[in-house]
């Protein structure tokens, strides 16, 4: 048989452990957790090849003199990401379209208004087979950073909202109930079926899939839990309060969405470009108020956000993810007190990135990355491909 694409390919043999569980296509419609539970058994293990993208939006920039390594040493502002030296790639020289306060949209898009930003591209590309197509959370409302053709996509600050989309199959019902738990309950059986029908190390892996949706449905219903566990990490409350809190558990929620195979495609926005996102860590002072003239203050501000970009790579790392997840971090200038479009700081780590080293790229933006990113994950290869916005730019070497 010939396949039109990969993609197409993969989506065949899904189709095809699914009927042979004797699953329904109403019963993954109905429960996107069963769905990412069934996927999981079709992927082929592919140590080191992206399947999957998360990118992260970390604003405020960068002094490049207390920003990029020196002999393998991270200074003050980027010293958070030291323990994950070996899976960076830092992108020395880069340039930005769009840069300083504005619209954040150029960053992921490269100034196009009317097609997919670039995660949302990932999920109708890379992630077209998955249950949810993509999935835009953060700390701070924002209309802008994401798009799906000519309309905005704003970013999902409440994490109660996300863990609904999730869990419902990408949409949210405006019920009030809990949909994610009834759902889970309803195709315990169906799921369990896949025993009688599989051999036994896909049982096994089977059983480790059944007991991550049994601890999932437990933290939901209890509103509990902490770190990972099992296949899935935990979701914590959603009842949080402060940015520290709530850019944690959106960083859990995003592992979680990704571990538990319900979409390819995640961003995650620490603040907005607006930066009037309090921090309650660093006394309760607002992210502008450091950005001129108080180098001690803005130094502390961007590690500290740094901070919560290797907490996401800790657990991204802790759930083995990072073997078919590449992350791409990016913020909307160079220095703060000039809103300038030079010397931003970006990072690319996991799946498919040649880390540990600084790599200049010679004024390139935003838009050669994405390019180069969309190539190593075959984006180009999706019956999908057409839909992106600008894959026009070079390629970075050395990625």
């Amino acid at each position: 048989m010939r396949y039109r694409d990969c993609f197409d390919k993969e989506r065949r043999d899904f189709l095809r452990i699914v009927q042979r569980a004797g699953i329904s296509a109403g019963l993954l419609r109905a429960s996107s957790l069963v769905a990412g539970v069934m996927l999981a058994r079709t992927a082929e293990a592919q140590t080191g090849t992206p399947t999957k993208s998360c990118l992260v939006f970390s604003g405020g920039g960068c002094q490049k003199d207390r920003w990029y390594p020196v002999n393998g040493v991270f200074p003050e502002q980027s010293a958070p990401l030291q323990t994950h030296y070996s899976r960076i790639a830092m992108m020395k020289n880069a340039s930005l379209t769009g840069a300083g306060h504005g619209i954040m949209f150029h960053r992921f898009d490269n100034a196009s208004f009317s097609r997919d930003s670039f995660d949302v591209n990932m999920g109708r590309t890379i992630g077209a087979n998955y249950p949810v197509k993509y999935l835009n959370v953060g700390t701070t409302e924002e209309s802008q950073l994401s798009r799906e053709g000519s309309a905005n996509k704003p970013t999902i600050t409440s994490p109660q909202t996300a863990l609904d989309i999730l869990f419902s199959g990408g949409t949210n019902t405006g019920t009030g109930t809990a949909p994610r738990k009834s759902i889970v309950d309803l195709h315990y059986p169906a799921v369990n079926s896949l025993k009688t029908k599989l051999g036994q190390h896909e049982k096994e892996k089977l059983d480790s899939h059944f007991t991550a949706i049994q601890e999932i449905e437990a933290a939901i219903g209890s509103g509990t839990g902490g770190g990972g566990g099992g296949s899935c990490p935990k979701p914590a409350s959603t009842a949080v309060t402060g940015f520290d809190a709530l850019a944690k558990l959106q960083t859990d929620i995003a592992v979680l969405a990704l571990n538990c195979n319900l979409t390819a495609s995640v961003s995650i926005a620490f603040g907005s470009d607006a930066h009037n996102h309090i921090f309650d860590k660093l006394g309760g002072r607002s992210s502008h108020q450091s950005h001129h003239f108080n180098q001690v203050q803005y130094s502390e501000d961007i590690a500290y956000m740094q901070s919560l970009t290797k907490n996401l790579l800790d657990k991204l790392n802790a759930n083995g993810l990072l073997s078919s997840t590449t992350v791409f971090q990016m913020s909307d200038m160079g220095v703060a007190d000039a809103h300038g479009n030079d010397d931003v700081p970006m990072i690319l780590a996991g799946a498919g990135i040649a880390g540990g080293q600084l790599l200049d790229i010679g004024k390139k933006t935003q838009a050669d990355i994405f390019h180069t990113l969309a190539l190593k994950m075959r984006a180009d290869q999706s019956p999908n491909s057409t839909a992106y916005r600008n894959w026009g730019g070079s390629i970075i070497a050395g990625l």
